[in-house]
């Protein structure tokens, strides 16, 4: 779900911004999400080593609904509302 984010932004900060936009052919609403998606692909970054990423799969589990169930399997079956 997309959430709504308002900013102010100082007059010279804006026109800077705004010209930067229009030489580029894009809209305010689309700078604003490049400079987002560009800021978070800069400083968000995944650890190559994260041994969740480097193991390889060992053997099969013979379930063929693990990828549906994985959760259950893993924790057990959810306690109802009701049995809280």
């Amino acid at each position: 779900m997309a959430k709504v984010v308002q900013t102010s932004l100082e007059e010279e900060e804006y026109r800077v911004f705004r010209d930067l936009l229009e030489k580029r052919k894009l809209s305010i609403r689309e700078g604003l999400r490049k400079a987002v998606t560009r800021m978070l692909e800069e400083e968000v970054r995944v650890d190559p080593k994260d041994p969740f990423l480097v193991r390889r799969p060992r053997g099969r589990s013979g379930l063929g609904d693990l990828s549906r169930k994985h959760d259950e399997y893993l924790y057990g079956k959810k306690k109802s509302r009701a049995s809280s």
